[in-house]
């Protein structure tokens, strides 16, 4: 690819953002801040008014008569809970609702007249009478709030009623429990939060759930809102920073390879979790293995396809002899709302508590303009790498990774979660990060580079790198993506020269597989580009340009599976709607 014209057709000279891209850019950020952490979905527009919310605005009247009670009661299925469990919220109507009446929920010490200061809420509708929550361990007490606006529905909201306090069964409930490759093949990260750090974290394992004779202490960590770059992952509020609990994690070390091991983590003094299983990756470099891949998931129910994928995901861990998952970046979405985070490790506990759940760094993690010297990737500048040709933006809220990388592990073999690698039977698979330099002279670059220099082929025959955004899509719905052109150019033939067989990535809400590849043409030795952003945020219904190396592509929810031995990788995609098997392809050595 000829650089000199590249700059031409970049205009390295100038910005590339226009106004329009910019809007966009704020409406997508705010429609994705805009769902809960409760299981709600809301719509672009479509949360109760700020006005009407804002009783210290200045704007309460007289005239704003206070709306008659139209509810009697607020009751609760349960007032004990443990996360994930479903709560029944039911009530009588006295009169008829406002279209925009709501329910929400709510910390205990929140002003009652502070209607949207909420973590999550519903629009009641017309003769309704219940709805149901799906519960996350936030370890505070909560409430209900039933709000109404005033003047015949046309002013500020007033409270008509409100639930009775309810509480997780245990404020140290050992939550969000997931696993994680260590540097070795004989360890294993298990990780989980609780509300407090006043005791050791302990996991016994052994090989049956009868007999947990081993016994491991970890470490434990957190961070506040100071330690974060910017914006609204440096304020606190129900839709902002909220305290995240205590990280704690083991390393498991000595592990048998291809060794089923029983599991349990807690303290005896605040209890717990229940008993899982995990299968410790192959030592045979003979052993196929068994590997999920998605990216771009975000929290189930909220976005439409990720439960589907969730639910498809957990029926294979449960039925199939998994190895692990890859997440090729945009993980939780919660893009500085605390407790999205929450949510999201929830939704995942029933996978990674079971199979190594591998994260890689996505744009709605890390991107942001301000605050650098807080970046823990250590990028340089105060919103790290933003050359005039990039779209990086501020889509990680001001989180700029930093909820990341105390949650999720990885070997330390690169630079934390941002660019690492690891084996897994016959393949050798490399996480890189497209928010980073990535140009020649770059660390990642070298990293990469020599990484790939000590891929050891006779041990690992395989070789798949993933990142988060496309370096091939033949979708035309962002015709100036020149960071697509960029990895091309810089990348791509590194990533030819030493054989890579398959890049994964994301970025897109969509499916494209090419063909075997290199330089814009297929070629028999070339690498074959999957891309699986399909997992759970609003599909794509961009056209496509028909381009020659786009073997298959298609715009529905979904999940990959790869089989891999020795001589044959065999790739499947699946549509969540029915299970069915819709793209496949094989590769061999």
């Amino acid at each position: 690819m000829n650089l000199s014209y590249m700059r031409g057709r970049l205009g390295l000279g100038s910005s590339i953002d226009s106004d329009e891209t910019l809007e966009k850019r704020e409406r997508s950020e705010k429609h994705l801040n805009a769902n809960g952490p409760f299981g709600k979905r809301h719509e672009f527009h479509n949360e109760p008014s700020p006005y009407a919310c804002n009783r210290g605005a200045g704007i309460y009247s007289s005239i704003f008569r206070r709306r008659n009670k139209v509810v009697q009661d607020l009751q609760v299925s349960k007032t004990v809970y443990m996360s994930s469990e479903q709560i029944q919220v039911t009530w009588t109507p006295i009169s008829a609702s406002c279209k925009d009446d709501f329910i929400g929920i709510y910390y205990i010490e929140i002003s009652l007249i502070a209607a949207c200061d909420y973590f999550d809420y519903e629009f009641v509708q017309y003769k309704q009478s219940n709805m149901s929550w799906q519960m996350t361990n936030l370890r505070r007490p909560l409430e209900f709030r039933y709000y109404s606006r005033d003047h015949s529905c046309s002013g500020n909201y007033s409270l008509i009623a409100k639930s009775p306090i309810i509480q997780p069964i245990n404020y140290n409930e050992p939550t969000q429990i997931h696993l994680a490759y260590g540097d070795r093949i004989d360890q294993m990260y298990v990780s989980y939060l609780t509300n407090s750090s006043e005791y050791i974290p302990q996991c016994q394992y052994g090989l049956t759930s009868s007999s947990l004779n081993y016994h491991k202490n970890g470490t434990t960590i957190t961070y506040t809102a100071s330690d974060m770059c910017e914006g609204k992952a440096n304020q606190w509020g129900p839709q902002a920073f909220i305290d995240p609990g205590y990280m704690h994690t083991i390393l498991l070390e000595d592990l048998n390879p291809s060794t089923m091991y029983f599991y349990r983590v807690g303290t005896d003094e605040h209890g717990w979790s229940s008993i899982y299983s995990f299968i410790n990756r192959p030592a045979d470099k003979n052993e196929a293995v068994n590997i999920i891949t998605y990216g771009d998931l975000g929290l189930s129910p909220v976005e439409p396809g990720a439960k589907s994928t969730i639910d498809r995901v957990i029926a294979r861990v449960t039925s199939t002899n998994l190895t692990c998952l890859l997440h090729i970046g945009d993980i939780s979405y919660a893009r500085g709302v605390g407790a999205l985070w929450d949510a999201f490790m929830t939704q995942i506990q029933p996978i990674a508590a079971r199979i190594p759940y591998m994260v890689g760094i996505g744009n709605h993690e890390y991107d942001h303009v301000l605050g650098g010297d807080k970046d823990p990737s250590g990028a340089s500048g105060p919103g790290g790498f933003r050359p005039k040709w990039g779209n990086y933006g501020y889509d990680s809220g001001g989180e700029c990774a930093i909820p990341m990388i105390h949650r999720f592990n990885s070997p330390s073999n690169g630079n934390s979660l941002f660019w690492y690698s690891f084996d897994v039977g016959p393949i050798h698979i490399i996480y890189y990060s497209t928010e980073h330099d990535f140009r020649h002279t770059s660390p990642q670059y070298k990293w990469i580079e020599q990484d790939l220099r000590s891929v050891n082929r006779s041990r690992t025959p395989w070789i798949i790198v993933g990142s988060h955004r496309p370096m091939y899509a033949s979708e035309t719905d962002e015709p100036h993506d020149f960071i697509k052109i960029m990895l091309q150019f810089y990348l791509e033939p590194l990533f030819y020269q030493y054989h890579v067989d398959l890049n994964l990535f994301a970025h897109k809400h969509s499916y494209e597989r090419t063909c075997p590849m290199y330089k814009q043409e297929c070629v028999y030795d070339g690498i074959t580009h999957v891309l699986i952003g399909m997992a759970g945020q609003d599909i794509d219904s961009g056209e496509y340009s028909g381009a020659e190396w786009s073997i298959y592509h298609d715009q529905q929810y979904g999940y990959c599976q790869l089989w891999a031995n020795r001589t044959f990788l065999h790739f499947k995609y699946y549509h969540n709607d029915n299970d069915a098997l819709i793209d496949q392809f094989i590769l061999q050595k």
